[in-house]
């Protein structure tokens, strides 16, 4: 009696486990059809010749952006890199000419822009306030823990600022400026250079301008920031009495990982890829080259 009790308690629990373990075969299906469709819908113009989508991504990052028709970008408002021209209220400079011809590959139609502090713009792409940086940015192993990176865009080094005719204007390295005060943007690599060298009394800055500011002042002694910002501003406005370091030797050198990228969520697989390979394309057909040659800045990048 007992035995074909426990016999029959034992094909039920065996055919239990079955059941349970036909649900979780056709629930695991159910969920990769569903994320292999979302792959495969992802849309992009073919016009854009030999420019094709990785179909076999998990996730549905990009047709979610592409259903909304919205994509929201995430800037610091630094010309000429990303900004709001303010006389027309558009999203302008070379990574909004990079951002926008991307979104006509990808089928994006719109854009929102949400402009923060350069600090503040990796804290508000996790926090989903928008959907990508598209701003000037560069890997660190320190935003890497945190955040994804496009395919490279595009170089640049840092440089010296320093005012006219100033015995600092003879400085060749970081580590030659000790017992100077030397600004730099906050949150930003310079910023971390800057305070790890001896000597250097550092000064950090929301904004671009309150940094040119003070050193037109004479409140700082130079500053170190992106070279084609520098070299921008010294040339728009030489009244302002400040010069490049000529002698100045940057620490940034050319291989991947000092070229600017876009940032994204580590979780938004399908459209980082999708946004990388487009970033390709535009590198292989001259495209990048093109944008930057519009301002100016052929001489100073790539």
């Amino acid at each position: 009696m007992s035995s074909k009790k426990n016999e029959s308690s034992l094909q039920t629990n065996r055919r239990g486990l079955l059941g349970a373990g036909a649900m979780l075969a056709v629930g695991s299906l159910a969920l990769s059809a569903r994320r292999s469709s979302a792959a495969e819908a992802a849309a992009f113009d073919p016009s854009f010749e030999g420019f094709i989508l990785n179909d076999k991504i998990q996730d549905d990052s990009l047709v979610r952006i592409q259903q909304a028709g919205v994509l929201r970008v995430g800037i610091s408002d630094d010309p000429p890199y990303s900004f709001v021209d303010q006389s027309t209220g558009q999203y302008s400079g070379i990574e909004a000419d990079i951002v926008q011809y991307i979104m006509k590959m990808l089928k994006i139609p719109q854009y929102k822009v949400d402009t923060v502090s350069f600090d503040g713009l990796i804290p508000g792409l996790l926090a989903s306030r928008y959907d990508i940086i598209g701003d000037s940015m560069h890997y660190t192993a320190q935003r890497a823990k945190v955040v994804d990176f496009s395919f490279p865009t595009y170089f640049y080094a840092e440089w010296l600022m320093v005012p006219k005719g100033s015995p600092q204007e003879g400085a060749t390295s970081i580590d030659s400026l000790g017992g100077r005060t030397i600004g730099s943007q906050l949150g930003n690599d310079y910023s971390e250079w800057l305070k790890a060298t001896p000597g250097v009394v550092y000064k950090g800055y929301k904004m671009p301008e309150d940094m040119i500011n003070d050193l037109r002042a004479g409140r700082i002694d130079g500053i170190i920031f992106d070279l084609p910002i520098l070299a921008v501003l010294a040339k728009k406005h030489p009244e302002y009495g400040l010069v490049l370091a000529p002698n100045y030797k940057p620490r940034t050198f050319k291989n991947p990982a000092h070229y600017s990228r876009h940032i994204f969520r580590k979780e938004d697989v399908q459209f980082r890829e999708a946004w990388s390979r487009a970033l390709q394309w535009m590198q292989m057909n001259g495209k990048i080259s093109e944008i930057l040659d519009r301002y100016g800045l052929a001489e100073y990048s790539n």
